[in-house]
Formats: C-alpha cells, structure tokens, sequence
C-alpha cells in the first residue's frame, strides 16, 4: 500500500528545488494515489494515474508531489518532473546488492518501487553509493536505491521540450548512436565517402528510435546492436548483426528498438530504388 513520501534528494548539476508541474487528472472517486508515487502519462485520456505495470513505460513518467483523495475532484495537481540529474529514492521491490549505474525497471502493481532491470531496458539507473565498501570489494545489500530517470521516458523531456521539434544531425564520418538521439533525423549530408551509424550498444528502452536519412549519394550504413539484433526490413527479418545500407539522397530508413530487435519502415525512392543488406 502507498503512503505519503517526499522522494526527491538532490539535483547533481545544481538545481536546488525539484521542478514542480501541474498535471491533470481524474476525480478521486476513479483513480486515487499518494504522494511519491510513480505516474504515467496516459495519452489517450489525457490524464496521469499510478504506474502499476511494468509495461507502463510506454507512456511519459511523472512523479506525484501532493495526494489525490477520494473525495478530490478531477484537478490539476503538483507533480516532480524528472529532469537530467534529478536523484529520487525509491524503495527496491527485493533487497540486493545493487551497484551504480544498475539499470532499474518499474515494477508490476507497485508505483513506489523499483526493480533490479534484467533485460537491459530500464527507466532509471543507480545512483547511489552508500552501500559501496570502504574496504574489500563486495557491495552491501539494501532496500532502498537513490537513481536518476533516463530522459526518454520523462514526460518533460517527451511531451514538453521536445514536442514538435525534431533534432537534426549531419554526420561525414562513423557515429555512434547515443541515448540522447532518440527521435533525431540523422542523414549524411555533406559526406564525400560511406558513413556508418552504429546502434548503441548497451541499455536501450523499448521504443528508442531515430530517423535514417540519406542526404548524400554516398553509402550511408546502419550496423545493429547489439550483435544478436536482426533488422527488420525489406521483406523480413535479416540475419542477426548484418549491416543494412541506403545509398541515394531522399531515401530513409526508421528505425525502433523493440527490446530484442530493430524494426524498418523504410521510403526508398531514390534512383537505385533499394536497401541493401549484408551478405
């Protein structure tokens, strides 16, 4: 059962007071929750409501500052958006030596814990180091963790500062893809030669996605991660790890991260006409 808390630590870049927002919505009488609790976004009803599935991620994350009561009409109430550098605690939903970094998860019917992450997409990562030894190396074991939300699932982040705008990059050498990528256009404009973006190979949430976009007639490649992600695209799922590439200016691919694979949709209508995959 939910109690009333106050889950905000710190900022590690500087902000002294968390950032507070109003956000709307139901009457108690539908939905209550506490302070401190997780909430998700719904957009469909335009309304914010307890997490209470892991798969809940899928929609922008806030965190209750103020109690909805039963009695409470349908409102705006005081919510903590979760900004870069923003330290929650939150409890642990079993004990564990949890290092930092750790990526965690939400957990099922449970808007105020967190999960040790076991499939490499996470919401939030580690950041505490209290239980890190003074001596020798084995880390202690506790209930609580402080961490820090990835932005990708930030309602700020998603529905705010990002909303309707699109970051544009324009790359003439090898890139690696990052985190803070996600929803850009990335094309290779300018390039004289093949470019090659490669995926980020490590903790990526479901849903992370960029744009492919072919600004030079040049071989412009995309290489999955990790080594075990097919690209789904012309037709079916490739072999794992093959490199996919688009060579003639207007043509894109994009591509979505599902957690295991990354899924094409693809506009070919360059003069070549196609996508070529790794032999």
């Amino acid at each position: 059962m939910a109690d009333n808390k106050y889950p905000f630590v710190k900022n590690l870049l500087g902000a002294g007071d968390p950032l507070i927002m109003p956000m709307k919505c139901a009457a108690g009488s539908t939905r209550t929750f506490k302070a401190g609790e997780i909430l998700t976004f719904n957009e469909n009803s335009g309304v914010v409501t307890a997490v209470d599935a892991v798969a809940d991620a899928v929609y922008s994350l806030v965190i209750a500052a103020e109690e909805q009561k039963a009695d409470d009409p349908a409102r705006y109430i005081p919510c903590f958006m979760l900004r870069e550098g923003d330290v929650f605690e939150f409890a642990l939903a079993a004990a564990d030596a949890i290092e930092y970094g750790e990526g965690l998860t939400l957990t099922a019917s449970q808007s105020q814990q967190l999960t040790v992450d076991v499939d490499g997409v996470c919401v939030a990562h580690s950041i505490g180091t209290d239980n890190v030894p003074q001596v020798g190396t084995t880390i202690m074991s506790k209930s609580y963790v402080q961490a820090i939300f990835n932005k990708e699932f930030s309602y700020l982040y998603k529905n705010i500062l990002q909303k309707n705008l699109k970051k544009n990059m324009a790359k003439t050498a090898a890139y690696t893809v990052t985190l803070e990528d996600c929803g850009a256009t990335i094309t290779n404009k300018g390039a004289s030669g093949s470019v090659t973006l490669t995926a980020p190979d490590a903790v990526v949430p479901v849903g992370f996605n960029f744009r492919q976009s072919a600004m030079a007639d040049e071989v412009f490649v995309f290489d999955p991660k990790p080594d075990t992600a097919k690209c789904y695209i012309k037709g079916g799922a490739q072999a794992a790890g093959k490199y996919v590439s688009i060579t003639d200016i207007g043509d894109w691919i994009d591509w979505e991260w599902d957690g295991t694979d990354w899924l094409g949709t693809a506009s070919i209508s360059g003069a070549d006409g196609d996508i070529s995959v790794e032999g």
